[in-house]
């Protein structure tokens, strides 16, 4: 407000001449509010005249010195004529006087630059992320070159949206800066969603998408609905997920097999290949492997930037989290323990007789593509939890139907047949951003850290 805010008992003062004025857009309105203050003397020198005069009291007022005294700075504070007014106050709480309530003509504003009602329709949370280039190039152009989300890339999305509409019409947008209101990389925007595309279509609109190659920013496009805020249950892959390895190469790697195991995860995560097949596949290299490799895979295993605090923040609001891995338990047990998650679920090697190295095969039920699906299912019936209130995070082509399946479903970094078919992606390289894509400032992230 304009003005320190000062007592107004319901007995001392009313609130009249309330103006609501909108703006063209409709995303902001200004307000003025006219507070009556106990005087009949004259108004402040910046005051319009006075509208109205109210019935008072039907008793005289009073009050103690000690009042008195901070009413008397208050006054003065405000640039009023104190003595004055409070002889006038005197004046009108006698015995003999008809208390009366005057428009002192002071004036209160208060400007909401982004409000908006809300209105009919169906909305889309649009989150932007600035990507700059890992590695710009001579012919880079400037808008690409830029170093957070300026306003003429904002102005740029607002125009691509509006060519969206067919037929065209009028429409509204808010938008919040989510980690700096003055170099920001993270905005959102509510948007309406035009009448004659889907979500799916947005997704992957040529319009969107060259307006992110543009400017090199990413948009992330979700429901405007209340359970947009309100996740309950998150599941992850692990490997190259909360993760940044992917472990069968480590332990290929640890006996010497690594391209030719490699190269079988590469083509099934891209979806080249059917995962339980590559999975027997690669596992069956395996054979001789001491057993001791996944505890000394321990110390090599390095976790995705931000996902510890992204684990930590969603258990701050109470989430339920699993990993849901086409890896193997030893390591899945060990990341549930390192960040703190309520599920663990991944395939089971088999040992030899002696349990001192492996056999090259599986046992118990193969962790792939609709298996993770049904352990979502299955998780957030257990927890009594909606399907809507659920987040999928993967990077593999048999993580896309838990992301599907799930209330938001996201991609991280992931494979590029994976990006093109998953609900939403995301390529920041920090698990943290998702809590941006859930709609949590900066500031709101530190508190949920910080406890």
């Amino acid at each position: 407000m304009d003005q320190p805010r000062r007592p107004n008992p319901s007995r001392m003062a009313s609130v009249n001449n309330l103006t609501l004025k909108g703006t063209a857009h409709g995303s902001a309105f200004a307000s003025q509010t006219s507070h009556d203050a106990l005087t009949s003397g004259e108004a402040h020198p910046s005051a319009p005249p006075p509208t109205a005069v109210h019935p008072g009291p039907s008793h005289p007022l009073h009050i103690d010195s000690s009042a008195l005294d901070k009413l008397e700075s208050y006054l003065a504070s405000l640039g009023l004529d104190s003595a004055h007014l409070l002889n006038n106050w005197a004046h009108l709480s006698g015995a003999d006087a008809q208390a009366k309530v005057i428009d002192s003509g002071l004036v209160h504003g208060f400007n909401h630059k982004n409000c908006q009602a809300e209105e009919a329709g169906e909305h889309v949370v649009a989150t932007l992320f600035h990507t700059p280039p890992k590695s710009p190039s001579a012919d880079t152009q400037p808008e690409a070159s830029a170093t957070h989300i300026s306003q003429a890339a904002l102005f740029d999305f607002i125009g691509t949206w509006d060519k969206l509409f067919i037929p065209w019409r009028k429409w509204d947008s808010s938008h919040r800066c989510l980690d700096s209101s003055t170099v920001a990389r993270r905005i959102e925007l509510v948007l309406p969603l035009p009448s004659n595309l889907t979500l799916a279509d947005l997704r992957r609109h040529e319009e969107i998408a060259t307006f992110e190659q543009r400017w090199n920013i990413e948009v992330v496009l979700q429901p405007h609905n209340v359970f947009r805020k309100h996740k309950r249950l998150a599941v992850f892959d692990m490997d190259s997920t909360l993760i940044q390895q992917e472990v069968i190469d480590e332990i290929a790697r640890y006996v010497g097999l690594e391209e030719q195991v490699s190269a079988i995860t590469r083509r099934a995560m891209n979806g080249e290949l059917d995962f339980t097949a590559s999975l027997k596949a690669r596992v069956a290299l395996l054979k001789g492997v001491p057993a001791t490799v996944f505890e000394d895979l321990k110390s090599v295993i390095t976790f995705t930037p931000g996902a510890r605090e992204l684990c930590k923040a969603l258990k701050a609001l109470g989430f339920k989290l699993a990993v849901l891995s086409g890896g193997f338990i030893p390591l899945a047990t060990h990341v549930k323990a390192e960040l703190g998650l309520d599920y663990a679920y991944a395939n089971q090697l088999v040992l030899n007789p002696d349990g001192t190295h492996l056999t090259g095969d599986l046992t118990g039920p193969i962790i792939h593509a609709e298996a993770k699906a049904s352990l979502l299912a299955e998780i957030a019936q257990k927890e009594g939890i909606s399907l809507a209130q659920t987040l999928a995070i993967g990077d593999g082509a048999n993580d896309l139907k838990m992301m599907g399946l799930a209330g938001l479903g996201i991609a991280f970094d992931a494979k590029p047949k994976v990006q093109e078919l998953a609900p939403c992606r995301l390529n920041s390289g920090n698990l943290r951003d998702v809590l941006y894509i859930l709609g949590l400032t900066r500031g709101e992230q530190e508190d949920l850290l910080a406890l």
